[in-house]
């Protein structure tokens, strides 16, 4: 299964609302599933410390690299830590996923596909 955790530090900011970033979110999903695949769930952290909106300024458990998002998903679907795996464009995903008890990858560029068909080929 598939899933995202995402910072969006943009709606604390007040760049772009929780609506704009669910409109996004749901084309992300119909992308994919017109090519076949399937996001199971997408999670998100709204908030920031520094942020202009007051509902979402402040420090949470869920910004990566705590791990609280990768926490909930683990919790809510029963996945097996051993035999997942986190890819990231960052330090906060490899962080956040070790927290968690999952294997963090960094993704540095190139075909992501072929990246994650070598993690599953090692694993």
């Amino acid at each position: 299964k598939i899933f995202i955790v995402t910072n969006q530090s943009g709606i604390a900011r007040g760049y772009y609302t929780v609506e704009q970033m669910n409109e996004l979110h749901a084309y992300m999903q119909r992308e994919i599933a017109a090519a076949g695949g399937k996001i199971e769930k997408i999670y998100y952290c709204p908030h920031h410390p520094e942020g202009s909106v007051p509902e979402y300024t402040g420090v949470c458990d869920c910004r990566k690299p705590k791990p609280g998002m990768l926490l909930q998903a683990l919790a809510e679907y029963d996945i097996d830590k051993e035999q997942s795996f986190l890819v990231g464009d960052g330090k906060r995903d490899v962080e956040a996923a070790e927290a968690a008890g999952v294997k963090g990858y960094l993704y540095t560029g190139g075909n992501l596909l072929d990246f994650v068909k070598n993690i599953v080929s090692e694993r």
